[in-house]
């Protein structure tokens, strides 16, 4: 929000919390994203008040938080295949006949097969979480030195 602070600066409180939301969008990667979602959450609320080259951090914020939301739907999804894949043949409940208690489940280790699919699967676990780690770094780190520096971020900087 654009307040006009006691020596005339106007937009100072709202360049001041752009860096702010900067740094909660680095460090959502220590803390599982929560600090992300507050991040976005500000940058859409103080959007539309901003000034227009703290507005084109503001987008750029939300940009960041929903690349980042995506890339890790996309490693949680991969995680989950994988883990099904794993579950279904450990358990291999579809193959008891007659199996009316669950004491009857037999797990052992040597029924997983480690094939193509659970390798993928792994891989782009991995592949994707650290895309998205990465992108959680550089991202908000292009952007505080395009603030400090007073330029705006993309198409919608008027500056």
């Amino acid at each position: 929000m654009a307040i006009q602070g006691v020596d005339g600066r106007v937009g100072e409180s709202a360049r001041n919390l752009a860096f702010i939301n900067y740094a909660l969008l680095f460090s959502a990667i220590f803390f599982a994203g929560v600090p992300a979602l507050v991040a976005a959450i500000i940058a859409y609320s103080q959007r539309d008040e901003a000034p227009p080259l703290i507005s084109s951090h503001y987008s750029f914020q939300i940009r960041i938080f929903w690349v980042a939301f995506a890339i890790a739907l996309t490693a949680g999804l991969c995680f989950l295949g994988a883990v099904i894949s794993i579950a279904g043949e450990l358990f291999q409940v579809t193959r008891l006949e007659g199996w009316r208690a669950p004491d009857q489940v037999q797990v052992k280790l040597s029924d997983v097969t480690v094939d193509r699919t659970l390798i993928v699967l792994f891989a782009g676990t991995g592949l994707f979480s650290a895309i998205g780690g990465l992108w959680l770094v550089f991202a908000p780190a292009l952007g505080v030195i395009k603030l400090a520096s007073a330029q705006g971020m993309g198409h919608s900087a008027r500056s």
